[in-house]
C-alpha cells in the first residue's frame, strides 16, 4: 500500500510540474496613440517609449527622434479600466493631463515607472548635458514633487554620473527596502535613490567582468537583476542575470540569453512575476531584439527556454484585428490587480509604415484549465498525505 501511495503521489506531482508551464497569453485590447506622439509642441514626443498602469489609470511617456531640444513627456489616460474591463479596442484614448518637458531629442530615451502612488520619469536619457536630461518624481495627477531630490529633479550632476540610461524599481534584498535603481551606460554599478527623498541610497558594487553597455534593467521580487546590454564588440548583446547576494551586491551568472544586435537605445527587458498571482505558474522574462524584422516581444521562462512571442496581430478578445508590430521599437510593463489578474502592457513607437504606428496592446496571462485541475489534484493529494500521516 505504501508503494502504491508513492507511485500515485509521483504521478500527481509530475502532473503538477507539467502543468506549471501551462498558460496562455491572451491579446485583450489594442489602441492607437498616434495623436499624443505626433512630434509637435502639443504632444509628448515623436515615439511612445514606455507605459505604466496603477490599477485604474494608464500612463504613457515618449521620446523624440529629432535632434536638439524637443518636447517630450508623459500623459495619463483615465476612464480606461472599469469593473475589470478595459474600454473597447481602437477607442480614442483622451489624456486627462500631460506633462511636457524640453529635453534632448535625437532618440534620447524616456523611461517611466509607477510605484506606490508615484511616477518616476526619466527623459533625455543618454544625454551628457545636465540641463537636457534628468529624472523627476510626480504624483498621479501630474504634479511635480518638488521636495524629491531637493527640487523635484535628480540631475546627472547631483547623481555624480555622466548620463542616465534607464530606471526601474529595485525591490531590495531580504527586506532591505525598495529604491529607484538607475542604470548608466559604461558601468555595472547600479545607482540607487530613496523613493521618498531622492537622496542616494547606496550604490551597488560593480560586477567584475560583466558587460558595461547597459540599456535596461529589471528585477525579480527577490532582488535578482536581469540586465539588457548591447553594442559590444561584434554586435554582441544579451540579457544577463545577476543573482542578489546583499543589499548592494550581486554575482554575475552570465547571459540568460545571448543575442546579436547593434548599439541601440530603446532596448528593454521586463520581469513578470506571474507566480505572485498563480503560485503554480513560473515567472516570465520579456525583451525586444533591435534587429530589422524582429518586430515582436520575446517571452522566456526563468530557465531561459523560449516560450512565445507577442506580435501585436489580432484578433483581440473584443474582436478587433490590428496588424502585427511594424518595427522593433517596443517596450513592456506588467500589473497584477488586487483580484489576481496579470496584465502585460506593450507599446510600439512610431516609425513603421501606415497609420497604426504609436500603439498600445494589452495582454493577460491566464492559466489553462488543465493546469488548474492539476493544481487541485496536487492539493488533494497533499491533503490525503496529511490525513494518512495522522
Amino acid at each position: 500500500m505504501k508503494g502504491k501511495l508513492f507511485v500515485t503521489l509521483g504521478l500527481a506531482l509530475g502532473a503538477l510540474a507539467f502543468a506549471s508551464a501551462q498558460y496562455t497569453i491572451n491579446h485583450l485590447r489594442s489602441y492607437t496613440l498616434a495623436d499624443l506622439f505626433d512630434g509637435s509642441a502639443n504632444g509628448i514626443g515623436s515615439n511612445i517609449g514606455d507605459v505604466a498602469f496603477d490599477g485604474t489609470n494608464l500612463y504613457v511617456a515618449g521620446y523624440h527622434t529629432s535632434s536638439g531640444l524637443q518636447t517630450v513627456g508623459m500623459a495619463r489616460i483615465s476612464n480606461f479600466y472599469t469593473a475589470g474591463n478595459f474600454v473597447a479596442s481602437n477607442s480614442t484614448l483622451t489624456p486627462a493631463w500631460k506633462v511636457q518637458l524640453r529635453q534632448d531629442g535625437g532618440s534620447r530615451d524616456t523611461r517611466l515607472v509607477y510605484y506606490n502612488g508615484a511616477l518616476y520619469l526619466g527623459t533625455g536619457l543618454g544625454s551628457t548635458t545636465a540641463n537636457n536630461t534628468g529624472i523627476r518624481k510626480y504624483d498621479t495627477n501630474g504634479n511635480l514633487d518638488t521636495s524629491w531630490a531637493g527640487d523635484g529633479l535628480l540631475s546627472i550632476s547631483e547623481a555624480g554620473v555622466s548620463r542616465y540610461d534607464t530606471l526601474e524599481i529595485d525591490p531590495g534584498y531580504q527586506g532591505s527596502g525598495a529604491t529607484l535603481a538607475v542604470g548608466v551606460f559604461g558601468s555595472t554599478i547600479i545607482r540607487r535613490f530613496d523613493l521618498i527623498t531622492g537622496t542616494n541610497a547606496s550604490n551597488t558594487s560593480p560586477v567584475g567582468g560583466a558587460p558595461t553597455a547597459v540599456r535596461d534593467i529589471a528585477f525579480a521580487p527577490n532582488g535578482d537583476m536581469y540586465y539588457k546590454w548591447n553594442g559590444g564588440s561584434g554586435n554582441a548583446a544579451g540579457v544577463r542575470k545577476f543573482s542578489r547576494t546583499g543589499a548592494t551586491t550581486f554575482t554575475d551568472d552570465g547571459n540568460f540569453v545571448s543575442l546579436t544586435e547593434g548599439g541601440l537605445q530603446q532596448s528593454f527587458v521586463a520581469y513578470v512575476p506571474v507566480s505572485q498571482a498563480y503560485g503554480h505558474l513560473g515567472d516570465l522574462i520579456l525583451y525586444n531584439l533591435r534587429v530589422s524584422g524582429q518586430n515582436q516581444v520575446f517571452v522566456r521562462n526563468l530557465a531561459g527556454d523560449f516560450t512565445t512571442t507577442l506580435t501585436g496581430a489580432g484578433p483581440t478578445a473584443d474582436g478587433f484585428t490590428p496588424g502585427g508590430y511594424s518595427n522593433t521599437l517596443l517596450n513592456a510593463s506588467y500589473f497584477i490587480t488586487t483580484d489576481g489578474r496579470v496584465f502585460i502592457f506593450v507599446v510600439q513607437g512610431g516609425g513603421g509604415s501606415g497609420t497604426y504606428l504609436d500603439r498600445l496592446d494589452i495582454y493577460e496571462v491566464v492559466p489553462e484549465p488543465s493546469s488548474l485541475l492539476a493544481l487541485g489534484a496536487g492539493a488533494a493529494m497533499a491533503g490525503l498525505i496529511r490525513r494518512r500521516k495522522k
